[in-house]
Formats: structure tokens, C-alpha cells, sequence
């Protein structure tokens, strides 16, 4: 069937069991004969994710607050880079999301805007992201999805799936603002990963 379809987005910090949750709800739909799309965004995409891989080659760019591209953004650089990161989600936003919808199929969304915008936040280490002009936009058109379920765990319980790899600073920092985002978006419902699994140990 044409016409806009549901979008349903998952959002919460890496290692939460987004994917899963999202993977096995698109089988589960397509089972009902709907059609699907599975579809994600974060940050740094198209035009953003050419200039990052290019600063890389470069000292002064180089750092861990991007942790993917290798690149920390100077102060000085930081509002250009953000308004850079806005215009390169808007043409995964489209294809991705929009478009799908319209053309009858369910959105399953591993990650949206939410993420997109915690991410630019994140890696530009600037809070205050959040309260720019394009970003009460992304939050605007983020409300209007169908269902918002953030998916969360501890701290300890991220790091330990995360393994080695992982750097506490930038986790703890993570979850910090997936929390304030779940109070700006008003999601449906949260998922602790963690406690889900002791319940169904307590069941058996």
C-alpha cells in the first residue's frame, strides 16, 4: 500500500541491544506480509564523513572525540562543523526514512535523529548542541514517529559488552545525553537490557 507508513525508532547508547531489538521486529512484521525497511543514521554522513576522512590526514584535526574517523574538531571549528553535520543528515534522512514511508513500507529505525543528534553533541563535546536552532528542528520531526523506545542499560553493563574497546570516558558521557534526550523526546518506553534478562532467569 502507498502512502506514509509508520516509522518506529529505537535509540539508546551503543551496546544496548538496539540492533537486535530492531532486527527481530522487522522479521516479525514481514512475517505479517508488510513491507519493511530496516534503516539507521548516526553522524558524520555524506559530506560530513568526506571532509572527516580527509582532517584525519591532518595533526591538528586528529583526536578521539570521533572515535570511527580518529578526528577531534577544534573550538574554533566546532559551530561550522555542526551546521556541516545537519546538512549531511538531511540527505540520509530523506532516502532512508522519509521516502521509504512513502512509499508503503514500515520503518524499522535501528537509529534516528535522536542518535544523530547525541552524536553531534558527542563528538563536537558540546552539549548546548542540543538547544541550536536546526537541532530543535531534527527534534521536532523526530516527535513525529510512531513509536520511540529507548533501549538503555548501566554503565558497567555497556562496558562489559563493549569489551576491551571501549572508552569509559566517552561511554559515560554517551549515556548521559541518551538520558536527557529520552526526557526531551518523551519516548514510549524504556528497555534495561540487563534487568529483561535476570526476569526471564527468575521465570525459568
Amino acid at each position: 500500500m502507498i502512502g506514509l507508513q509508520p516509522i518506529i525508532r529505537f535509540f539508546g547508547p551503543d551496546g544496548s541491544g538496539k540492533t537486535t531489538i530492531a532486527m527481530n521486529l522487522a522479521e516479525k512484521l514481514k512475517g505479517r506480509s508488510l513491507k519493511v525497511r530496516l534503516s539507521w543514521m548516526r553522524g558524520t554522513h555524506t559530506l560530513a564523513s568526506l571532509l572527516a576522512r580527509f582532517l584525519s590526514k591532518f595533526a591538528p584535526f586528529r583526536g578521539s572525540d570521533n572515535p570511527y574517523y580518529g578526528i577531534s574538531i577544534p573550538n574554533s571549528a566546532r559551530r561550522i562543523w555542526q551546521l556541516l553535520e545537519f546538512i549531511s543528515a538531511l540527505l540520509i534522512l530523506l532516502t532512508r526514512f522519509t521516502l521509504p514511508s512513502l512509499l508503503g513500507y514500515v520503518v524499522v529505525a535501528e537509529r534516528y535523529l535522536s542518535g544523530f543528534l547525541v552524536w553531534a553533541s558527542l563528538t563536537t563535546r558540546d552539549e548546548d548542541c542540543l538547544k541550536r536552532l536546526e537541532a530543535k528542528f531534527m527534534l521536532a520531526l523526530s516527535m513525529k514517529v510512531n513509536v520511540r523506545v529507548y533501549v538503555t542499560a548501566s554503565e558497567a553493563e555497556l562496558a562489559k559488552r563493549r569489551g576491551e574497546e571501549v572508552d569509559r570516558e566517552f561511554l559515560s558521557r554517551q549515556l548521559k545525553l541518551y538520558d536527557k534526550m529520552a526526557k526531551l523526546v518523551g519516548h514510549i518506553k524504556s528497555i534495561q537490557q540487563e534487568e529483561a534478562l535476570k526476569r526471564r532467569r527468575r521465570a525459568r
